[in-house]
């Protein structure tokens, strides 16, 4: 008899460092039911420094954690404020309703809560999975690859089957994998760095304007140094950093992070106007420290054997954009991701080439752009720096997602057989709303349709993920965005015999699609379309490569303000959606413009280039050649190219509905567990329409065009 295989046993993974990277592993790797264990080589594993940037593109990996900044202190950046040295100002920029594009705020939070509240949830014994266990004052001085051992400084080794090096930027383990000719080297500048509290600033006639504003970072901007400050822990605390030539203060202490005079800092910002002055006279000097500013070269390998690398161990950062933190936490977000419950020792090596592959190229182009932040002034460069620029690139990306889809393209490929990349759509010829069985034109005039949509916000980074080809994008910048879930129902359709069916689609709004000559077309994306029967399925597919698939749609017009859809498949229900309140309209409208799918306004954000129309993507599988496609293809149906004028005789509206996603599994929904497993990671952050739309004339969409 044929063992039984035991299940999958959760990985003993073996981290060195404690740190703020270190600690976010350990706290998602934990939640996946893994044994972790941290090697800190400090006494106490205190974090070092004063106040940290969590922008929101790692904002929402702490909070995917269950670390919530704003629990502990951290206060959002409100706006930013440039001065040159002498005080003359450059510009004040208000962020708020910059930041709103972005899914997770800005924030600016005291270094060591933030690594308290990190190592406090990854070691308690309340939470998911086996709480992770701290070593302290444990030195590693060495880590075998192959075996995942690291021996200590007293001679002391563990074994475990993953070595994850979070050891800062003096690491061990990068020796180890990168080679001992991989160092750090002083960037040729040093940061003063200090706190003072508000409350004494505000009190102080000369810089009390500074403390009028909660939430703005401050920078005074001189050629070869500067001075910037900003708020944390509830606005209580101003944190700052005194950028300057490190020969400057290098006389007075060798070391990363030193005690220095006030007067040393003082001389440094003697050219500076009043204010500054005035600023560093409130310095307390026990709390004054100077660190050299380390920057490396390119690590050739972020990985070896079983051991790999994150945070500054990899590549440390200089603090000109505030992103050290947040790439150090994105790392550690993107191996947990790659390392669930069931990975296996065998899967280790493999998945660290992975992580390697997904981090190498972000985590290097922002550590370049931190260094042309971070330039001297000079009359080539003066004012070429622009910050939402910055900006748009650093907080636009939300790796938990980006990892999560490489890891599936990556388990797809490693199926064991070729794999057959089935898109809804083609499949056979055959009459159509296009035409008859003669190749004449149906009219669909007299055709009656009704239309129930949601127009809800959700998460940017999501959804693209869902972007069928590379050359599709938004047209803005965030991590918040749009879509639509849309039911029709159509009736009187001449080439059924006078029937009809049902269908519903997911658009995604504010696209663009790059061509290969550079050109854009913008329009709402057409992700799948789901119908009830099997003709328009098949002819959708056929003459307009439509991403069709089968299922049941029912309808339940229960009352009068109150309209229910169901998508289901063999009884098992998968979608629902429920549109309430809603509320008579009276003018009849005539739209010249594809089935329902006009451009409509963005509610809440900046408006961008009109939408064209609605696009989708072709697929259409090469017979016997697995994995390639005979055809593949963007394609455009225009907004007011139909011949049919669409005339909206009734209208509902309202802002009340709601959206539920059911999973299901591959045993229940055979065909669709694919599509419902995608549609359930959807968030909803807020429904901005509900709308039925009653009315004539049915487009046949013959119009479509290919794109390129």
């Amino acid at each position: 008899m044929a063992s039984v295989p035991e299940p999958h046993r959760p990985l003993k993974v073996l981290i060195v460092g404690a740190g703020i990277g270190g600690l976010t592993a350990a706290l998602g790797l934990r939640r996946h039911g893994h044994e972790v264990i941290l090697f800190e080589r400090s006494q106490l594993a205190k974090e070092t420094g004063a106040a940290i940037h969590l922008a929101p593109n790692c904002h929402g990996i702490l909070r995917r954690l269950g670390v919530f900044p704003e629990s502990f202190g951290a206060n959002p950046v409100n706006g930013v404020t440039e001065y040159s040295s002498s005080g003359k100002l450059k510009f004040d920029l208000d962020l708020r309703k910059a930041l709103s594009i972005w899914q997770h705020p800005w924030v600016l939070s005291h270094r060591v809560q933030l690594h308290e509240d990190l190592k406090r949830k990854a070691t308690s014994p309340v939470g998911a999975g086996t709480p992770a266990v701290l070593k302290t004052s444990s030195i590693v001085t060495n880590v075998d690859p192959d075996t995942a051992t690291i021996t200590l400084e007293d001679g002391s080794s563990y074994a475990g089957d993953l070595v994850l090096g979070a050891d800062g930027v003096s690491s061990v383990t990068r020796r180890i994998v990168a080679g001992p000719d991989i160092k750090p080297f002083g960037s040729g500048k040093s940061a003063f760095r200090f706190l003072i509290p508000i409350s004494q600033i505000r009190e102080n006639p000369t810089t009390t304007k500074l403390a009028g504003r909660e939430g703005y970072m401050t920078m005074w901007m001189g050629d070869d140094r500067r001075l910037v400050m900003y708020p944390c822990s509830n606005n209580t605390m101003m944190n700052f950093v005194g950028i300057h030539p490190s020969e400057l203060s290098a006389s007075r202490g060798e070391g990363w992070n030193r005690g220095v005079s006030k007067q040393v800092l003082l001389d440094v910002y003697s050219s500076f106007e009043p204010t500054v002055r005035a600023l560093l006279e409130m310095v307390d000097v026990s709390a004054l420290k100077v660190w050299t500013l380390l920057d490396m070269d390119r690590i050739p390998a972020w990985h070896k054997g079983r051991l790999a690398l994150l945070g500054d161990a990899a590549h440390p950062f200089l603090p000109h954009q505030g992103q050290g933190g947040g790439i150090a936490i994105e790392d550690a977000a993107s191996l947990c991701v790659l390392l669930p419950r069931g990975t296996t020792v065998d899967d280790i090596p493999e998945r660290l080439a992975l992580y390697e592959k997904i981090r190498d190229g972000r985590a290097h182009k922002v550590q370049s752009l931190t260094r042309l932040a971070g330039m001297d002034l000079n009359d080539a460069n003066r004012g070429t720096f622009n910050i939402m620029d910055f900006m748009h690139y650093n907080f636009g990306h939300d790796e938990w997602h980006n990892t999560s889809r490489a890891l599936k393209e990556h388990l797809w490929s490693r199926s064991g057989h070729p794999i057959r990349w089935r898109s809804p759509l083609s499949f056979g010829p055959m009459p159509s709303p296009r035409q008859d069985h003669f190749g004449q034109p149906i009219p669909a005039h007299d055709s009656r349709f009704t239309t129930y949509s949601l127009r809800f916000r959700t998460s940017a980074t999501y959804l693209k993920t869902l972007f069928p080809a590379p050359g599709f994008s938004f047209v803005g910048p965030g991590t918040v965005a749009e879509a639509s879930f849309r039911c029709t129902e159509l009736r009187g359709m001449k080439w059924l015999g006078g029937g009809g069916y049902k269908y519903l689609g997911l658009w995604i709004h504010g696209v663009q699609y790059t061509r290969k000559d550079g050109g854009n077309v913008v329009g709402s994306l057409l992700v799948v379309l789901l119908e009830s029967l099997a003709d328009p399925i098949i002819t959708g597919r056929e003459e307009l490569g439509m991403p069709k698939l089968f299922c049941d749609i029912d309808i339940d017009e229960g009352t009068k303000d109150s309209v229910g859809v169901e998508c289901s498949w063999g009884g098992v229900s998968f979608l629902r959606m429920q549109l309430d309140r809603l509320e008579e309209g009276s003018a009849e409208k005539t739209e010249t413009q594809t089935n329902g799918t006009a451009t409509e306004a963005h509610y809440g954000q900046a408006v961008g280039p009109e939408e064209q129309g609605i696009m989708f993507y072709r697929y259409l599988p090469a017979v016997g050649k697995p994995g390639e496609a005979d055809a593949s293809y963007p394609v455009l149906i225009r907004d007011n190219a139909s011949s049919t004028p669409r005339v909206v005789k009734k209208s509902r509206h309202s802002r009340d509905g709601r959206l539920q996603f059911i999973e299901g599994d591959w045993n229940s929904l055979p065909t669709l567990h694919h599509i419902a497993a995608e549609f359930s990671q959807i968030p909803v952050y807020g429904i901005l329409e509900a709308k039925v739309e009653e009315g004539c004339g049915v487009d046949d969409l013959a119009k479509a065009e290919r794109i390129e």
